[in-house]
Formats: C-alpha cells, structure tokens, sequence
C-alpha cells in the first residue's frame, strides 16, 4: 500500500500499519517534505512527487488517506479511479453530498473503501458489545455520550480546522463522530437530533461545544456532548433496567441492580494503539477477501448524516429526522420538522 497525509494524525495510521503485517507500505506522500522523509526511512520505501505521481505507481494495491477532511473526496476518487482499495480518515467527507459520491464511485468500481472509525475495533467497545449483546443489562433505557478534548486552545490560526468550510460544526466532526459510530455500534442508528451550539474558547463562527439529544430506534434517548475547549474525556454510559455499562475508548464496566449479580470491571490501557492496529488488520482482510470492512463507506457516511443532521437542527433550533442507511444513497440526507 501507499499512504498520503503523514503528520498529525498520519502519525498514529503510521504506528497502526507499521504494527500490521499483512500490509507493507511501498511509498508515501506528504507536501510537507520533512514528513515524507521521515515515513519513507521509517518504512524503508519511496517518497512520491506528488499525490499524482503517487497513485501512478504500478505496485500498489491500496491507499491509506489521513488528509484533511475537505480534500477526503477528490483524493478518495482519484485512488479509486486508479484502481486501488481505499482507508480514509473519518469523518468520510466534510457533507453527506460528498459521502455520497465516494460511496457510489467505490461500488461502482468494485472498490474497497474504508472509513477510519477506529474506536468501535477497540477491546473495550467490543467487550462494551458483547455485554449489550448477553442482555444483562436488561431493557436499555438511555445512553449518553461525552468525547471532548482541550485541542481548540492550542490550534495555529491558520489550522484547517478553525475553518467552517473545511472543517464543520467543530468539534463534533473531528470527536464526536466518533461517539455517533460507537453508538450506531453498539445500540442501533439515530433516528433524530436537535443540537445546540456555542463559541467559548475559540472565536465565532467556529463552535467548540456541542450538545445534542438524540433517539435511536425503539424510542430509546440519548445525549452527546462534544467540546474542544474542555479536559480529554471519552466516555459512554448505557443505563438499562438491569445494570450500568460504563466505558471509555480502554476501559468498560458492569455494575448490576442490587443484588442481581457481580459486578465486573475490565482495563485494556496497556495497548491504547489496539483499535488502531485492529482498525488496520480489517482494512488489510477486506482488501484481501473483497468483503466490505465493518466500518464500510455506507457506515461512514451513516455517521456523518447524523453530524450534518445536528448542523441543521441548529441552524432552525428544530428536531431533524435521519433517514435509513439504505436511502442515504439515494435521497436526501436528512430535512427539518
């Protein structure tokens, strides 16, 4: 494979495909050349011109994207129109329109496209999943959801990220996706939000705190909570009728209803790189097998419906409904109440 946005983030897809075997980086791209030359020496290979140059190669199967969100889609197709399988960074693109495009242009090819939601290939949330699946919690009543980091206080002005046409609604797309998959994960799709958002730390128009409740099928609430201005927090709690679920990206908790059972606790911190790795291994056995990966495009396009969804509720200070995953690819993403 090849891999293209190196810094940053970059950084960690590096330390995930370095600790897969299964794949084997032959040349990268980054604009930044220092970055190029350091993952061409990491991984022994070449360093490509240009992005064009890159997916010209002819010994490549694959391409790993950890760009920015606003070029996801015109480096997306590109790799796709040259033949290779695609890992892209969540969120999938910066609208669903844009989603959309990448979903339709990889089936049409055949393609693989995987998009990097890599919280849910964590042992944590699978144990969080399996113990939701047993039904010892009982009827699930609610879920509420908080992923914050202080990382606003610290952006450059000039970031990509501080502005709204390349990254929108701040923070919930760089952070709070990654909730929203975890919770189409482990509960089911939401159905509908209504959002609310503020500036505190960082200045108008960026929002950095974000707040929605939502309702996922069945009628069951929840809340979400995403800030970029606030202490690291990654936390989910699922309160069901029979017991407590509580868990972060490396940890997952069980306590029981009074007497209704023994309580039980699990620490997976000793590998805080397991879901990226996991995340990798998928990538590398959906290439393999031609299988969609778990976190698929039409999965990543799922959440990002539910992010563009919270933009448009606050924009009319209004419940927005989301559609189905099926008719993401084919209707409108989502329409105010």
């Amino acid at each position: 494979m090849a891999l293209a946005g190196l810094g940053g983030h970059g950084q960690t897809i590096q330390r995930a495909v370095e600790a897969t075997p299964e794949l084997e980086v032959v040349a990268v791209f980054d604009p930044v050349d220092a970055e190029a030359l350091a993952a061409s020496e990491r991984f022994g290979c070449a360093v490509a011109a240009s992005y064009e140059a890159l997916l010209a190669r002819d010994d490549l199967d694959a391409l790993g994207l950890a760009s920015p969100n606003h070029v996801h889609r015109a480096q997306t197709e590109a790799a796709l129109a040259a033949g290779l399988d695609v890992f892209v960074e969540k969120p999938i693109a910066n609208t669903v329109a844009d989603g959309r495009a990448m979903v339709a242009a990889a089936e049409a090819a055949g393609q693989v496209l995987m998009v990097g939601h890599n919280m849910r290939y964590g042992p944590a949330f699978r144990a969080a999943h399996d113990l939701l699946a047993s039904g010892r919690l009982g009827e699930v009543v609610s879920v509420e959801v908080h992923f914050s980091l202080d990382s606003g206080l610290r952006l450059a002005p000039d970031s990509w990220r501080l502005r709204p046409d390349q990254a929108p609604l701040l923070p919930m797309m760089q952070l709070g996706i990654h909730g929203v998959d975890v919770v189409h994960y482990l509960l089911g799709p939401v159905r509908r939000v209504y959002a609310h958002a503020r500036s505190v730390a960082i200045a108008p128009p960026v929002v950095d705190s974000v707040t929605a409740a939502f309702t996922l099928d069945g009628g069951m609430h929840g809340t979400i909570v995403s800030n970029y201005c606030t202490p690291v927090r990654f936390a989910l709690h699922v309160a069901g009728t029979e017991g407590l679920l509580d868990s972060t990206p490396h940890t997952v908790a069980f306590t029981p209803r009074t007497d209704a059972g023994d309580a039980e606790a699990h620490d997976f911190s000793d590998d805080p790189y397991a879901s990226y790795v996991a995340q990798m291994g998928a990538f590398a056995e959906a290439v393999r097998t031609r299988h969609p990966p778990e976190t698929d495009g039409r999965a990543g396009l799922q959440a990002l419906a539910v992010i563009e969804a919270m933009q448009a509720s606050i924009e009319a200070d209004a419940p927005v409904a989301l559609p189905t995953r099926s008719a993401l690819t084919s209707t409108p993403a989502s329409h105010a109440e």
